[in-house]
């Protein structure tokens, strides 16, 4: 195969990732917190995903249990694997009363342990307190870490550091807002030009790849027909 056709596959493959990572971004375009990723290449060859974390915008939903974060910081959660990190914040109540994502995860307080409430009846401060009949019965745990610590994606929204030492911390410069919930950090319009876009992209490796071939079969059924 010559140069080109390598080149060719090459070109088609890394669009090939494109669509793939776009395509789940527009997929969870109706997440709360979700974080959009892109595609960056570190050499003709090699590429790399990269988790966009800026806020999204804040959305009002009346809802006593759906959160959102104004500012940098995370929710803390606990599954059966271990404790994660979240932006999503629409939450719910399980069958014992205990806060939960819509996956299962815990929702954790500030004291580390989950979140029990009597009902959907609750006010939370801007400090994330949550008050059960006038009284305070919890505090949701917000928190951050340095700015050097890149978090990794695990599953489809949640996040754990990339260092396995890297210190939490309380997340200070954050407002903790009832009633609304931060949506997907990109717009629906410019990720669906990107997708076709890279489409287009892949449609034209594909035909430059099929002309090559063709040329291929050519110059083989002349050698073998002498």
């Amino acid at each position: 195969m010559r140069i080109g056709s390598y080149a060719v596959t090459v070109g088609s493959i890394n669009q090939t990732k494109k669509i793939e990572v776009i395509g789940n971004n527009l997929a969870n375009a109706s997440t709360p917190g979700f974080k959009k990723e892109d595609v960056r290449f570190i050499d003709f060859v090699y590429a790399e995903t990269h988790t966009d974390m800026t806020q999204g915008n804040i959305k009002t939903t009346s809802q006593s249990l759906d959160v959102a974060l104004v500012g940098n910081g995370f929710f803390k959660v606990q599954k059966k694997e271990g404790i994660f990190y979240t932006r999503a914040g629409n939450f719910m109540l399980d069958a014992s009363g205990q806060l939960i994502l819509p996956d299962g995860s815990l929702v954790l307080g500030k004291n580390g342990s989950p979140i029990t409430l009597k009902s959907y009846d609750v006010i939370i401060d801007e400090g994330g307190r949550i008050f059960e009949g006038g009284k305070v019965v919890d505090q949701l745990a917000v928190v951050s870490f340095d700015k050097s610590v890149k978090m990794e994606r695990v599953g489809y929204n949640l996040f754990k550091p990339s260092d396995k030492d890297a210190k939490e911390q309380d997340a200070k410069e954050v407002v903790v807002k009832q009633g609304s919930l931060e949506e997907a950090n990109f717009n629906v319009v410019e990720e669906m030009t990107k997708m076709i876009d890279t489409m287009r992209a892949f449609e034209a490796y594909t035909k430059v790849y099929q002309v090559g071939h063709e040329e291929d079969r050519q110059l083989i059924r002349r050698v073998v027909s002498r």
